[in-house]
């Protein structure tokens, strides 16, 4: 596979091992960062040329200094602009003039102030694209490469390691590189990003996925401007080895929507971001505890291949509160086999619980469980184990033995693969220090081990990233029947109706359906919550009577004239179609009806998806037990369902200005899946 192929932006290791430097702005002033960042520039002075740019030509930390970039007796590779805003494009110019290929601008005062900042920062990143270069920031706090000795930074004080470090906030770095020492863990590479005006998040994601000094790459996103590209560059990422960890904070629910349909209004940037990242097995924390818990996992000697999980414990409260902890992170603890209970009880006392969870009665010391972890890990059953207990150092142990029994343990897990998290009052015991120090996780309480194992376990995608082909504009009308007729030529199968403009024109169209009919006043966005639909008319008597009604009240643009649907042991489903700003199509599935927001039983996935992965969504929503058929009614047909599901997908996937597509309700019954309404709403 060429997976160098597959990358979408090119190499940026100039930017982070630059053969040259000059910083514009450096100043003798101790208090300004134009001295923070020389000082810092300085110290790989040894790996590469520095020069210093400042005005006056001040002599700074004892180097002389240039007047200007174009002064320089040759061009730097790199140039970090650290000036007030007004001079930050003259600084460029002069760069892109003399050759410079990269830019990291520290200034502030740009995209985050307002429109006319914007507008001079896109300014600027034309002009560095125009020229081949590339631009990070402005308003970031510059980059780190342990490697190239690189410390373009103001007061980054980073331990060199293998976390690579992508952030919107120059404050979340500091954090991580004074907490990441703790757990022996330093960093091989970072950048904050600032205001991303050419360089991305999705493309250093991709940057520090080929850096051979980087393991994992933890990426903080405030925002998401294009996420179907930065799970392409996760993607990216993964093909390679490196895990990404995503650390997003949750999503506005202001998505900036017309929220013309009922999915417009129930889905969220929230719903969205966490659906993909389950969809895609993407390893997203919200905080920085969760983060910490992740990067133990992702570096334990072994991560859990699955979700398997044994839970072994001294006492039976322990047991059940680990057996807790491992449920609530959507873990499991599956029964053991009869063949590994015969084991098991050949090892344990006869009163001890053995069937997962374990509650070994009598067990006084971590040693004593050696066996058992032994029988469990070897018997291909569980992906980790969660010891949780007290595990007390053996009266007359020594320090060393304890450590060598932790030893054993630990060998024994990744002889066979097996992921293990310990939960401990006594982390100070001998054997809990050895695990530590072999970087197997222990921590103080059970929920924290077993998010540990949940979060660094490995990652199976369960599809890969959807492409988009050629897409076109939606030429059509947007009213009720033009979107109904526009969906049903996509595949999805719709009742019976027709247009009537007066009472005469009504009465014969119900004439030619056949009675029951279901009346629609036509010209209301949304027709059930204005009274505008009358089901179940049986004569023509109650239709003229029944239009009247509503011209009256609604004056309506004309009616539809429409199939009563009478499945009695049909599902109503709502299938619908989301343009997400950030993510792009998605589809919707969720359980429907007028009622359709308050169960808020949905799934999202981007679109396009195929049957197979529409009917996994169908199977994922809460209602799901009632396809099958519940209480003797009949099933319905998933693979109808499916391909409902699968058209709509595809529909907003091939029609770049539809906004949003619906059909609420989809009525699934043991005979037909018959869609009854049907909405789209496209751009202005």
């Amino acid at each position: 596979m060429d997976i160098e192929g597959q990358r979408l932006s090119p190499s940026l290791d100039g930017l982070f091992s630059p053969r040259s430097v000059a910083l514009v702005g450096a100043s003798s002033t101790t208090t300004k960062w134009g001295f923070a960042y020389a000082r810092q520039l300085l110290g790989g002075a040894s790996k590469r040329r520095i020069d210093l740019i400042n005005q006056r030509g001040e002599t700074i930390l004892g180097e002389k200094s240039y007047t200007s970039l174009r002064s320089l007796p040759e061009a730097p590779e790199l140039a970090v602009i650290c000036v007030p805003a007004a001079q930050v494009a003259q600084a460029i110019d002069e760069g892109l003039e003399i050759g410079t290929r990269y830019f990291v601008c520290i200034t502030a005062g740009f995209g985050e102030i307002g429109e006319e900042g914007r507008r001079v920062q896109n300014e600027i990143r034309d002009r560095v694209r125009a020229a081949g270069a590339r631009l990070v920031g402005p308003n970031c706090a510059g980059l780190y490469d342990a490697a190239a000795n690189l410390e373009c930074t103001a007061f980054w004080k980073l331990a060199p390691g293998d976390i690579g470090i992508i952030s919107q906030s120059g404050g979340v770095i500091v954090d991580l590189g004074a907490r990441l020492p703790r757990e022996s863990l330093g960093i091989s590479r970072a950048v904050s990003v600032g205001n991303q005006a050419d360089l991305t998040v999705e493309e250093f994601i991709e940057s520090f996925a080929t850096d051979p000094n980087t393991r994992v790459i933890v990426a903080y996103n405030e925002e998401f401007r294009d996420g179907r590209r930065l799970f392409q560059a996760i993607e990216y990422a993964r093909k390679l080895g490196k895990e990404v960890v995503l650390v997003a904070p949750r999503a506005s629910e202001a998505v900036g929507r017309s929220v013309a349909s009922h999915t417009g209004s129930m889905i969220s940037n929230e719903d969205v971001l966490a659906s993909l990242c389950a969809e895609f097995d993407v390893v997203r924390v919200r905080g920085i505890g969760d983060l910490f818990l992740a990067l133990r996992g992702l570096s334990a000697p072994v991560r859990a291949p699955g979700q398997r999980v044994a839970v072994i414990a001294d006492g039976g409260g322990f047991a059940t509160l680990g057996t807790d902890a491992a449920i609530e992170e959507g873990l499991e603890v599956p029964a053991f086999s009869p063949k590994l209970l015969a084991k098991l009880t050949e090892i344990m006392t006869s009163n001890s619980g053995m069937g997962n969870p374990i509650d070994y009665v009598g067990a006084l010391d971590l040693a004593s469980f050696k066996p058992v972890i032994s029988a469990i890990a070897s018997s291909g059953e569980v992906d980790a184990i969660l010891l949780n207990g007290a595990y007390n150092n053996v009266a007359g142990a020594t320090a060393d033995s304890e450590a060598a029994v932790a030893a054993d343990i630990r060998n024994v897990c990744q002889e066979t693969g097996v992921a293990v998290s310990v939960a401990t009052m006594i982390t100070s015991e001998p054997a809990m220090v050895a695990f530590a120090a072999d970087r197997v996780p222990v921590f103080d309480f059970p929920a924290e081990a077993a998010r540990c194992l949940a979060l660094g376990r490995q990652r199976h995608p369960q599809r890969e990233l959807p492409t988009i082909g050629s897409t076109r504009q939606y030429a059509g009308k947007t009213d009720y029947l033009t979107s109904r007729n526009a969906l049903a030529a996509s595949g999805i199968e719709f009742t019976q109706a027709i247009y009537a403009g007066n009472a005469d024109e009504a009465a014969n169209a119900a004439s030619t359906i056949g009675y029951p009919v279901v009346l629609k006043a036509l010209g209301s966005l949304h027709k059930s919550n204005s009274g505008a639909v009358v089901l179940g008319i049986s004569d023509e008597a109650s239709l003229r009577a029944k239009m009247e009604t509503l011209t009256n009240r609604l004056e309506p643009t004309g009616f539809s004239i429409e199939e009563m649907v009478v499945e009695r042991e049909g599902i109503e489903l709502l299938i619908g179609a989301i343009r997400d700003p950030a993510f792009g199509p998605t589809v919707v599935v969720a359980a429907g009806g007028t009622k359709t927001e308050i169960w808020r039983d949905r799934v999202v996935a981007l679109a396009p998806v195929e049957e197979d992965v529409a009917r996994r969504m169908l199977s994922s929503l809460r209602i799901a037990p009632l396809f099958a058929g519940f209480r003797g009614s009949p099933p319905i047909s998933l693979d109808t369902v499916a391909g409902a599901v699968a058209a709509i997908s595809r529909f907003m996937a091939e029609h770049h200005n539809v906004m949003e597509a619906e059909i609420n309700p989809l009525i699934a019954g043991p005979t037909r899946c018959v869609a009854v309404d049907a909405r789209i709403v496209a751009a202005q």
